[in-house]
C-alpha cells in the first residue's frame, strides 16, 4: 500500500487537532484548533462538563480560544486570574445552560 495516499487521504479528512492539558489549579482539559472548508484556522478549547445532570446534556463543551490581553507588565498572577475568570464563567454559563435542557 502507497504511504503517501494514506496520510494524504487521513489529511484530507482530518478537522484538527487536540492535546490534553491540565491547568495550574490542577482542571484537565483539550486544546487545540479545527480547520474550516476554506482552510481557515480556529483555535478551541474543550471543557468536560462537570455539572452534568441528565441524558440530554452533553458530555463536552467546545469554545473558541480567545487570545488573553496582555499587559507589558511582569503580571503572571494577573494573566493565570484572567485564565480562572474566563474558566468559571464558562462553567457558569454551561451549567445555565444545563439547566434550560431540564
Amino acid at each position: 500500500m502507497n504511504n503517501t495516499n494514506t496520510n494524504k487521504n487521513k489529511n484530507e479528512n482530518e478537522l484538527g487537532a487536540l492535546w490534553k492539558k491540565k491547568s495550574k489549579n490542577g482542571m484537565s482539559f483539550l486544546s487545540g484548533y479545527i480547520v474550516d472548508h476554506d482552510g481557515a484556522r480556529t483555535d478551541v478549547v474543550v471543557f468536560a462538563n462537570s455539572n452534568k445532570k441528565n441524558e440530554k446534556a452533553p458530555d463536552y463543551r467546545l469554545y473558541i480560544s480567545k487570545p488573553l490581553e496582555s499587559k507589558q507588565t511582569n503580571s503572571t498572577d494577573s494573566n493565570k486570574t484572567q485564565v480562572k475568570q474566563v474558566t468559571q464563567k464558562k462553567v457558569q454559563q454551561t451549567q445555565e445552560e444545563d439547566e434550560d435542557i431540564l
